[in-house]
């Protein structure tokens, strides 16, 4: 299960990734707050993989 959300937090990771680029163009407030959520999508990926790599740490 924990694999599973990793594998969905990365694909989360990507699509906000995308988004910042794009809405850097258009919408800087708009690229500012998907920034802060791809922070938090970024933290949240590192501990789903600490758990999974405990030695890695």
């Amino acid at each position: 299960m924990i694999r599973a959300n990793l594998v969905a937090e990365r694909i989360a990771i990507e699509s906000y990734r995308e988004m910042v680029r794009y809405f850097a163009q258009h919408d800087p407030t708009t690229r500012t707050m998907l920034e802060g959520i791809l922070a938090m999508e970024e933290t949240h990926a590192d501990g789903l993989s600490n758990l999974l790599h405990p030695e890695s740490t």
